[in-house]
């Protein structure tokens, strides 16, 4: 039978994803909220030596996408760090990274929620109120679920359209601020090397999110040859609008580190009101984009799990129609909201924290295990890919020193709730592959 086919429906995801609709998912997934907040973060963490921890995150992100991109070229199952890990280690340590996996995207969702409809409440007088925002967190919710539900065709044509409307923006507002700076900006300042230890951190969540494109292989058309292109493309791609942005945003902006909206702002000084308007609304877009991605990294997740027989069949059913987990959409997207709404998700962010830097490090470890524990094909990654994963590895390692306490509090948390669930999943009935709805 072949992967991630229904032993009780026969139903089998649609292989829709060539590498130019891989690449729109992953700039969407990468490209949230971070950049338009985090160039005032990194400068007032260590000033104009944030370009450099933009050059050191981007070292560490192209590490990890490569062993990303060396193990998705030995498989065609989806799960991507879920199964890579499985595989090296064993299903406990995949439960605990495909847990992990989803509670780091169910955060992010509800994050992104939030920072939507705070972003677009921004462009009225009356949008900032409770209400207004209940409000458009939930048509945000409603409609990323609808699409995700609709089937990866549909999923995929949303995430080309938002790429281009927040790519293109960004890349413009590069481009023109190019003739705004001042060079006196870029004139370094005293910091202490725990801030730019910190200012890297940061910025590698700001870099994080294209592991998503390793989990829907079996939507993919040719999972082994296209992910690991779109990963090195999404990645590049990221890169270069990043640092541009942000060097942009430096020499433009006398105290940038004390900026709220720091894009908003530079953007009004190209164009004015509109110009400052316009780049809001950007950032909604934006939001809303990743929102929608991380629902579908979070929907494959939990439809890999369930075919492994993890977790409950039903949360990985696929619709008969357009073969997407209706399920499990609708419950990710429900509990974002929820958490969105209440604004209580403080803690869960904090575990997403270390969350993601726990998957890399998995997966680069996953990297140096292939051929080693029965993957297929491990001897491909050769020499150089298990150094440049172990490099990484050292790399992420070091930077998990500049987790706060609470982040490494709540992350132990989050680790010992997959303990729990795992538990109670082996004591439970037993549970069979993803059925029809």
């Amino acid at each position: 039978m072949p992967a991630g086919l229904s032993q009780v429906s026969r139903v089998a995801p649609l292989r829709y994803l060539g590498r130019s609709r891989l690449v729109a998912v992953g700039i969407n997934s990468v490209i949230g909220g971070g950049i338009f907040i985090l160039p005032a973060a990194v400068t007032a963490l260590c000033g104009a030596a944030g370009l450099y921890a933009y050059l050191l995150a981007a070292l560490v992100i192209v590490g990890v996408g490569l062993a990303l991109a060396w193990l998705a070229s030995l498989h065609e199952t989806s799960g991507g760090p879920y199964q890579y890990v499985s595989r090296a280690f064993g299903a406990f340590a995949g439960f605990q990274i495909g847990w992990l996996f989803c509670l780091a995207r169910l955060t992010a969702m509800a994050n992104l929620m939030n920072g939507f409809a705070q972003y677009l409440g921004a462009l009225w007088p009356r949008g900032a109120g409770p209400g207004t925002r209940a409000g458009l967190v939930l048509i945000c919710a409603v409609v990323v679920v609808g699409i995700n539900v609709a089937g990866i065709r549909a999923t995929s044509g949303a995430a080309s359209l938002l790429a281009i409307l927040k790519v293109a923006p960004l890349f413009l507002l590069g481009l023109a601020g190019l003739f705004f700076l001042d060079p006196a900006n870029f004139r370094p300042s005293p910091y202490r090397a725990s801030d730019f230890l910190r200012a890297v951190l940061l910025l590698i969540f700001a870099f994080s999110g294209f592991e998503i494109l390793t989990v829907p292989a079996e939507e993919s058309l040719r999972p082994r040859r296209d992910i690991p292109y779109a990963l090195i493309a999404t990645i590049a791609c990221v890169c270069c609008v990043y640092l541009l942005v942000h060097g942009v945003s430096l020499g433009m902006l006398d105290h940038l580190g004390s900026e709220t909206a720091p894009l908003a702002t530079a953007a009004g000084i190209i164009a004015g009101p509109p110009g400052r308007y316009g780049m809001t609304a950007v950032a909604a877009l934006s939001m809303a984009g990743c929102t929608l991605v991380s629902l579908v990294g979070a929907s494959r997740l939990l439809y890999a799990m369930a075919s492994a027989g993890q977790i409950p069949a039903f949360l990985g059913a696929l619709g008969r129609r357009r073969r997407a987990p209706v399920a499990a959409s609708f419950l990710l997207g429900g509990v974002a909201a929820a958490l969105a709404i209440a604004g209580g998700y403080a803690e869960l962010a904090a575990v997403s924290v270390g969350a993601r830097m726990l998957i890399f490090l998995a997966c680069c470890l996953a990297c140096l295990m292939a051929g080693e524990t029965g993957a297929p094909s491990g001897e491909a990654i050769g020499l150089r890919g298990k150094a440049t994963a172990l490099v990484t590895a050292v790399a992420i390692v070091g930077l998990l020193f500049a987790l706060e306490r609470r982040e490494v509090i709540a992350g132990a948390v989050g680790v010992a709730g997959g303990l729990a669930l795992y538990l109670a999943a082996r004591r439970g009935r037993k549970v069979t592959r993803p059925a029809e709805v």
